[in-house]
């Protein structure tokens, strides 16, 4: 059974690759990642180019919490150039597709929650020869889509009460809101499996 959901995941993952409404990407730079004994995922990062220095330090869950997702950290923005520069820094975090609720503690810089994915986004306006950082810790709770029975796990109810109201129109099983239960929505399902 086990081997079959894993199947059909694999069959309806590119039906749900997420629609990004959030900041869109910038130019990727590499980052070390490593996992801790307590599950938190730790990256640093960096990059240098003829205008500009960026170096990065943060901690998230991702890895080990399917209700909420923690990040807290910091980015450096030097300019190096003769000319201020405003420098910008963005990140995306897949999570689980849900309802999502983000706390941050401020404005300084932005969370959004969309379609499985956490995006997180700032920008500093920085003189020449100076750096300047931004520092954040927020949280997004997640309410995950795929338990229709509301015992708090997802599976094979769930995916029984799914397939009967297949091709329904205004169902609660219609995750994404199309207009019909469809393989996006089995997809999603899926994805966010969770059998107690």
């Amino acid at each position: 059974m086990k081997q079959f959901i894993y199947g059909l995941m694999l069959a309806f993952c590119v039906t749900t690759v997420a629609q990004e409404v959030c900041r869109p990407p910038l130019v990727t730079f590499g980052v070390h990642r490593e996992e801790l004994e307590d599950g938190w995922l730790y990256t640093t990062g960096g990059m240098v180019n003829e205008t500009r220095m960026m170096e990065l330090d943060y901690l998230d869950n991702r890895r080990i919490d399917q209700f909420e997702f923690i990040s807290e950290g910091w980015v450096d923005f030097t300019t190096i150039s003769e000319v201020d520069r405003r420098i910008k820094y963005r990140h995306d975090v897949p999570i689980k597709f849900g309802e999502y609720t983000v706390h941050q503690d401020t404005l300084e810089y932005e969370v959004c929650a969309s379609d499985g994915f956490v995006v997180f986004y700032c920008e500093k306006s920085v003189v020449s020869g100076e750096t300047e950082r931004i520092e954040w810790s927020y949280t997004v709770e997640v309410q995950p889509f795929g338990d229709l029975n509301g015992d708090g796990c997802i599976n094979g109810y769930d995916l029984g009460l799914m397939f009967s109201e297949w091709g329904m129109l205004e169902s609660p099983a219609d995750f994404n809101n199309d207009g019909d239960v469809d393989p996006q929505d089995l997809g999603i399902l899926l994805i966010n499996w969770n059998d107690c």
